[in-house]
């Protein structure tokens, strides 16, 4: 008795499912992406306040602290060599992207055949181009950003869908500990309230209610569809557009097809390099005096797993909110083949009452039926609908039997 007495106190919290009232493709957008995003965005954080986000060696002797030398350097930007990727490391280059900035002196090295190489008036060579990096800086930033996103368009279907105020109805339901009064009570709650909302689709012939509120999950999924699918396109394009060396569009492909040469480093440091240089400026004797300083930057080693993780997310988002898009239409716009996968998930028999109701209650009315279905047993949802039709059907004949008679008269 005493351990009955417990778990019905907290029968209230105790439910077996929880109330979702989006489709399983929306829920992997908000979800999956955004907790992914949130973590990688506190991660980052973290390590950019409290890790070794930066370490700093000038050429030769140098005037300036090592503290300052860093602080200059992340804050002001740092740079790679793009002709230096070109090359192979580590026989050419110390790494991708480094060279000295200015080259060594010139020496007539001898050549088998006789003669000697000669040296190149530096005034003749083309000077090297640089390429700046500051995204660094903006990373947890960014995966902020896209969370953000990411839930937007969970918040605009919360807000226009017009059916949140099924969810503490459907959490009776879903209550595993309550008894059976309680369940039934639950039942007739759900039946009224349903009844209530498709008798006005089905009943109301006012314009508003026939164009607007019975198609409005129609509008609402399809917008909400096509704006998953926009910020995930977006999110990747916006995020190609980032990187000057390398293609982020082809992270992902390109490492796992340089994973069996082990080659995978090559890719990784083209995108997210370890080893960067830095230009210090600062008064001196002679005015603006340069110092070149080569910095490694450690937090790039887990960026670059974070940005490789999130490629994979993001190809597979735009893949499934793309096949999320045609399937949604399709099972809003097919009455006929939605009616029978109505069918078989909830395991009624096919009465013609199921059809009526099912075909006059428009997208609104059927995704409220599709909804219920995933949040009750096969018994509730019977008893549901034979309230449901039962009432529905007789308001039904109420109307057309009242507007036979108004054409009687007017005849």
């Amino acid at each position: 008795m005493v351990f009955v007495e417990v778990i019905g106190s907290f029968k209230g919290f105790l439910q077996l499912r929880p109330v979702r009232l989006d489709d399983g493709f929306d829920q992997v957008n908000r979800y999956s992406v955004v907790a992914f995003c949130l973590l990688a965005g506190l991660i980052l954080t973290f390590n950019q306040q409290l890790g070794n986000v930066i370490k700093c060696i000038g050429e030769g002797d140098t005037n300036y602290p090592v503290a300052y030398i860093e602080e200059f350097c992340w804050t002001q930007g740092l740079y790679t060599i793009k002709e230096a990727y070109n090359q192979s490391w580590p026989d050419k280059v110390p790494y991708p992207g480094i060279v000295p900035v200015k080259g060594k002196t010139c020496f007539p090295f001898g050549l088998y055949s006789g003669g000697t190489i000669g040296c190149v008036d530096e005034a003749d060579l083309k000077p090297l181009q640089r390429v700046h990096h500051i995204w660094y800086q903006f990373v947890p930033f960014y995966f902020w950003a896209c969370s953000v996103c990411f839930y937007i368009p969970y918040a605009l279907f919360r807000k226009w869908c017009g059916i949140y105020d099924l969810k503490p109805i459907f959490s009776n339901l879903n209550n595993q500990v309550s008894a059976p009064e309680d369940q039934q009570r639950a039942v007739d709650n759900v039946s009224r309230w349903l009844y209530i909302r498709l008798n006005a689709y089905m009943n109301n012939p006012h314009p508003y209610t026939q164009i607007l509120q019975k198609h409005s999950m129609f509008y609402t999924t399809i917008f909400v569809k096509v704006l998953y699918l926009t910020i995930s396109v977006l999110c990747f394009l916006g995020t190609n557009q980032i990187f000057q060396i390398g293609s982020f569009a082809t992270y992902g492909y390109d490492w796992l097809l340089s994973l069996p040469y082990g080659k995978d480093y090559v890719i990784m440091d083209t995108l997210f390099p370890k080893m960067v240089a830095c230009e210090l400026k600062a008064w001196g004797h002679t005015g603006i005096e340069r110092e070149t300083q080569m910095c490694v930057l450690p937090q790039n080693v887990g960026i670059q797993y974070f940005f490789c993780i999130f490629w994979f997310i993001l190809v597979g988002v735009n893949c499934t909110n793309l096949v999320s898009l045609f399937i949604a239409a399709y099972r809003l716009t097919f009455i006929k083949h939605s009616y029978r996968r109505f069918l078989r998930q909830s395991l009624l028999r096919e009465e013609e009452r199921y059809f009526i109701v099912w075909e006059r209650v428009g997208t609104s009315g059927r995704a409220l039926l599709q909804i219920l279905i995933h949040h009750c047993n096969a018994k509730e949802f019977e008893d549901i609908m034979e309230i449901l039709c039962s009432l529905l059907i007789s308001n039904l004949r109420k109307h057309q039997r009242r507007k036979s008679r108004m054409h009687d008269t007017f005849v």
